[in-house]
């Protein structure tokens, strides 16, 4: 079985400019795509329980074998994660593993997880590394372009939060497959 190269979509955004790789099997290349791009750096990963359930394993074999050492930062799922609270609960974990700023905080999941994630990165150490690893369609085709990241507050959705761009996202479209239908037609409907 041969692996095809994914699709390189560049977004110049001058000394900013990233990345983004598209494609079935990057998950575990991951480790590779990264430690190329930002050698010798440590990661946090934020992710939810149901992707930590489906394809965490997979991931952190390949930081491992990418020479990245992580620390893995699970949240519940859903909206309400979007959250002061969980906020802070990423920022303590990301510095209890004594990243500094030239490392990476990997948001590895749908929408809710990049928003939150990235949100970390710009604020933690006056802004860290991100990297996008989405794992839901309309996380893949929207919310992990762009450096849109934010958390909710009992006023409203999306208002406190940062643009901070990613470094690199990888959308890898394998890992669709093991979305539920109702979810990967509602991602398709809103695009």
């Amino acid at each position: 079985m041969s692996i095809e190269a994914p699709v390189v979509v560049e977004v110049g955004l001058g000394d900013r400019t990233y990345d983004i790789l598209i494609g079935s099997g990057l998950l575990a290349r991951a480790g590779a795509e990264i430690a190329r791009r930002l050698p010798g750096t440590r990661a946090a990963v934020v992710t939810d329980a149901n992707v930590a359930a489906a394809h965490l394993d997979a991931l952190k074999a390949s930081l491992e074998t990418g020479g990245i050492q992580t620390a893995v930062i699970t949240l519940p799922p859903g909206e309400k994660t979007k959250s002061f609270a969980h906020l802070e609960e990423v920022v303590d974990g990301v510095l209890a593993a004594k990243l500094e700023r030239g490392d990476i905080v990997i948001a590895f999941g749908g929408g809710v997880i990049g928003d939150l994630a990235g949100f970390a990165a710009g604020i933690v150490r006056r802004g860290m590394n991100f990297v996008q690893i989405p794992t839901s369609l309309l996380a893949q085709v929207d919310s992990s372009v762009g450096g849109k990241t934010g958390i909710n507050s009992p006023r409203g959705k999306n208002l406190v939060g940062v643009f901070h761009q990613p470094k690199l996202v990888l959308a890898d479209t394998g890992v669709l497959d093991t979305l539920p239908i109702r979810e990967f037609r509602a991602g398709y409907a809103e695009r």
